[in-house]
């Protein structure tokens, strides 16, 4: 049963779900081949290290909110998602010296008067949270990371490259057709490389329709689990029968803590 604080984070992610229906999980998202569990696996090691996270895509109904629900699922336990729908809220959580175990969320980062969605300076400041031990995770229209970047370092968003430099992980959404038929994919996956800047480590191939790794491989460290564990976690979503949003997100809290010596999840 979750306790007070997962129960809280459930309502503040299901929030992001616009449009309806349950929230799909990461394991809807492999199945769907939307991402590979390669891929989805590189992620979660990154989360697992408190990477701060963006998802992009031009068109609307792409998935970028249902992939950024699904990245703070990756949440490892004990961290809170904190909701910051307005400048005031940012402000407010700006003033606290101490972000450790918080992961600020903006719905979007788009100028319309919707719950959730920042804009102007704002933005500049909400990226600011992602220090002192905390991380921010968001969306915008953007098709890539020059993109995303061309969009936030700007002088009326207030994003310096510095703190731009310091979002760890953005993946990137296409949508191939229309209505029910269409196909929604990640088309790219990028970290940052320690530099200020972003590598490319997952990118469709062209020929195949493919998502594939370009090699970039993190250093391991003892600070969570290894990268080969969370693809194999990844895999073993796949295979398995759990979908619900809830049930996979239970999955991954019991995987952690099973790396920590603890009982793992089984069904």
């Amino acid at each position: 049963m979750p306790d007070t604080l997962e129960r809280g984070n459930l309502r503040e992610i299901e929030m992001l779900n616009q449009r309806g229906g349950r929230t799909l999980s990461i394991a809807d998202l492999m199945e769907a081949g939307t991402i590979t569990p390669e891929a989805a696996g590189f992620a979660m090691w990154h989360v697992a290290r408190g990477a701060s996270l963006l998802t992009g895509a031009v068109p609307g109904g792409a998935g970028k909110s249902t992939l950024l629900a699904d990245l703070l699922g990756m949440l490892p336990p004990g961290e809170e998602v904190v909701t910051t729908p307005d400048d005031r809220s940012v402000s407010a959580s700006g003033r606290d010296p101490d972000h450790s175990g918080k992961c600020y969320l903006c719905h979007e980062f788009g100028h319309a008067s919707i719950y959730g969605y920042l804009w102007g300076p704002t933005v500049g400041r909400f990226l600011e949270l992602n220090e002192s031990g905390g991380r921010i995770a968001a969306c915008l229209h953007a098709d890539d990371v020059l993109q995303t970047r061309s969009i936030l370092v700007a002088p009326h968003m207030g994003v310096d490259a510095e703190a731009f430099g310091r979002v760890g992980l953005m993946l990137f959404m296409a949508v191939d057709g229309r209505g029910f038929g269409a196909s929604r994919q990640v088309r790219s996956v990028s970290v940052a490389d320690g530099a200020g800047g972003h590598r490319l480590a997952f990118d469709r191939d062209p020929g195949t329709g493919e998502l594939v790794s370009l090699g970039v491989e993190p250093e391991e460290d003892a600070e969570g689990p290894s990268l080969a564990a969370c693809q194999e976690f990844m895999a073993g979503l796949l295979d398995g029968d759990l979908r619900m949003f809830e049930d996979v997100r239970e999955a991954s809290l019991a995987f952690y803590s099973a790396k920590k010596g603890q009982t793992p999840f089984s069904r």
